[in-house]
């Protein structure tokens, strides 16, 4: 038939049937005659029966074609949407069998029944409510499923691919003349367990890869546009961009495929995607905040992350504290009580009576009213350091510990506690109360038990994170990889700063375990501790620094800074801030003293360096030690029976503001500056 038939236009032979299609009802008129009489003209027959004239839509191996495009015939899905939760393995693989049918009409499948093959592994049938979830999930999915569009291939066609945690995703479609994005055909593939164990980055660049080649019979030799939500992809995918060198080799291998079609690959927001597979809360942040990378980070592939103290109170010290105390009107008449003696209580306005119950630890210093160790703020200035105290978008509790370690004013714990309360970032990212665990044992002293843990990918980066037990200190690294000789050198700058602890946790991980990290860690003579496998809570400190510093980086971030700011400040504030199980901050266990911080800003100086100052200030006296060539000085004479001072005239600078090269008498003479005074030009040298 295919044979006898090909001859004539508009006309489709598929094994037994013929179909023919028409722009109109006359060109369909047309196209049938000539099929029929072709047909008689070879003696073949037709069923009347069988024969559908003039139709609008065929139903083809399950689907209905019509003008709009393809879609599933309902009835054909009805025994799989009325269909009971399975009870065995053998209806599981049956399910799963007759919905791969469908699967181009299915957004998400592979992601969404993930729970249905976990059931399958090992011959083991266990129906958990996760499957169960996923099994109504899918059956809605597949009873609201979309229509599918007819491939235009005089249309645009784009290529958008995603990776979730748990499969690949890919989308083909056609851009229309009016800018619309019609989907053609949903593909979507399960990961294994190896390739669950990929990096980001690379289970992206999979999806890339199975994407082209699921739709290659659509895209080979026609350009088409390349969808992603990896920046990092269009950088190394990008046809007019040579290969990096630097990147994996898997990654090179891909985009050596690639290098055979015709593309333009284009980055777009993750909440954008029509393939996105992830199940995260998507965070609102610019492109350009994203791309910025420190300096610091950007110099070394292994960047250690330092308390670089980056502030916007810089304005504000203890001298402006100094000018508005005296101006603000409570502050000023608690200085002439001080001074004067108080009056009664019973006499005193209610706003002083807070200062009152605390008068007999009130002092000032400088201008500044103190109560014990802690500052008076003056009224006009506390929403700016209540703005600045909350810049790390730190719990009550920690805001309240800073605050008592360096001011004070009334009610300021209840200002504190309408600041969480009313930001909105922290309202969106706050987390459950954390769980009860046993306990390690306290250590003895800093560094003798440290715990470490990979935190990522977090902002498309890893971070090694290490934390000692005894003092809360963090140490905070990004990786380039981590692999066990990545990790090892970042554990040697670790020791170089600090020394060998006595006792190591980590989990299991592979860059844990191998034997080469084993063996360095024999080498430092220090005993290494597991977690319990699939119970992280056993490598508590780290896991709970892991989540203080995500939330607290993100609540930064979504404040308009970079992450190598929201780092280094996080990192600074956290080892300011005494801790709630220590009661001290970890700069104090670890270092001895506490550092100097923004917040240190606001206390006057020590007495005793205005002391140094002006004492120093006054043994360096305030004569003019700068001469020039051609002027004429008086310079030390250290001749016999000599006056003790003669004129000189400065012919050479020997050492610059130092020592001079002086013509005495036509003699040439090397004095230093304290051997020198300046003299009139008028003077006469003969």
């Amino acid at each position: 038939m295919s044979k006898k038939l090909t001859d004539i236009p508009n006309t489709i032979v598929f094994i037994d049937n013929i179909y023919i299609k028409g722009s109109s009802l006359q060109d369909t008129w047309d196209t049938l005659c000539k099929v029929l009489t072709k047909l008689n003209e070879c003696e073949f027959k037709l069923k009347p029966e069988k024969c559908k004239l003039f139709v609008t839509s065929l139903d083809v191996f399950g689907f209905r074609v019509d003008k709009h495009g393809v879609n599933i015939i309902k009835s054909n899905i009805e025994p799989l949407i009325n269909a009971k939760a399975p009870t065995n393995l053998t209806l599981l693989k049956s399910f799963l069998g007759k919905l791969n049918y469908y699967s181009r009409f299915l957004k998400n499948m592979a992601t969404i029944i993930t729970p249905l093959y976990e059931c399958t592994k090992k011959d083991k049938f266990n129906w958990t409510p996760e499957c169960e979830s996923a099994f109504k999930l899918i059956k809605e999915k597949l009873a609201s499923a979309n229509n599918l569009k007819h491939y235009d291939p005089q249309l645009p066609l784009i290529l958008t691919c995603d990776a979730s945690d748990t499969g690949l995703a890919a989308v083909l479609s056609n851009r229309d003349h009016n800018g619309m994005v019609q989907p053609i055909a949903y593909a979507s593939k399960k990961l294994n367990d190896v390739e669950k164990k990929y990096a980001t980055i690379d289970k992206e660049a999979m999806a890339v890869i199975f994407g082209i080649t699921k739709f290659y019979n659509f895209i080979y030799g026609r350009e088409f546009e390349l969808e992603t939500d990896n920046a990092a992809l269009v950088r190394i995918f990008g046809p007019t961009k040579s290969i990096p060198k630097m990147a994996a080799k898997r990654l090179q291998h891909y985009a050596i495929f690639l290098s055979a079609f015709n593309y333009k690959v284009r980055h777009i927001k993750t909440s954008l995607n029509p393939a996105d597979f992830l199940s995260r809360t998507a965070v609102d942040v610019e492109e350009e905040n994203i791309n910025v990378i420190h300096s610091l980070c950007a110099s070394t592939n292994l960047s250690n992350i330092c308390h670089v103290n980056d502030s916007e109170m810089e304005s504000l010290n203890w001298k402006i504290i100094q000018k508005e105390t005296k101006k603000d009107q409570i502050l000023s008449k608690i200085i002439r009580y001080m001074v004067d003696g108080w009056p009664d209580k019973t006499n005193l306005p209610k706003e002083l009576l807070p200062y009152f119950n605390r008068h007999i630890e009130l002092s000032v210093d400088r201008g500044c009213v103190f109560w014990g160790y802690r500052l008076l703020i003056p009224s006009v200035l506390r929403s700016s350091v209540l703005t600045e105290l909350h810049r790390s978008h730190f719990g009550i509790i920690r805001m309240k510990e800073i605050a008592r370690s360096y001011f004070w004013w009334p009610n300021l714990d209840t200002e504190i506690d309408e600041i969480s309360k009313n930001c909105i970032v922290c309202l969106q990212n706050s987390k459950s109360p954390s769980k009860i665990q046993k306990p390690w044992p306290i250590p003895p002293s800093p560094w003798y038990r440290i715990h470490a843990d990979f935190l990522g990918p977090f902002n498309n980066k890893m971070f090694l994170v290490v934390v000692d037990s005894y003092s809360k200190w963090p140490e905070v690294f990004e990786m380039s990889n981590i692999t066990s000789g990545r990790t090892i050198e970042a554990f040697k700058h670790i020791f170089a700063r600090y020394g060998f602890p006595v006792h190591l946790v980590t989990d299991n991980g592979r860059s844990f375990t191998s034997s080469e990290f084993q063996d360095f860690i024999k080498m430092a003579q220090i005993k290494h501790t597991f977690s319990a496998p699939y119970h992280p809570a056993t490598n508590g400190a780290a896991e709970r620094f892991v989540e203080t510093f995500k939330s607290a980086i993100t609540k930064i971030k979504e404040g308009g800074n970079s992450l190598a700011y929201a780092i280094n400040l996080f990192l600074s504030d956290y080892r300011s801030t005494p801790q709630r199980t220590t009661g001290v901050s970890p700069a104090r266990l670890m270092l001895g003293r506490e550092l100097r911080n923004r917040f240190s800003l606001l206390r006057p100086p020590p007495l005793t360096e205005d002391i140094y100052n002006k004492v120093q200030s006054r043994e360096q006296g305030n004569r003019e030690t700068k001469f020039e060539v051609g002027q004429k000085v008086m310079v030390k004479d250290y001749r016999r029976d000599s006056k003790p001072w003669v004129q000189g005239l400065i012919i050479e600078e020997s050492i610059p503001n130092v020592t001079y090269i002086v013509d005495v008498e036509g003699m040439r003479w090397k004095r230093h500056v304290n051997q020198m005074v300046t003299c009139s030009d008028l003077l006469d040298l003969g």
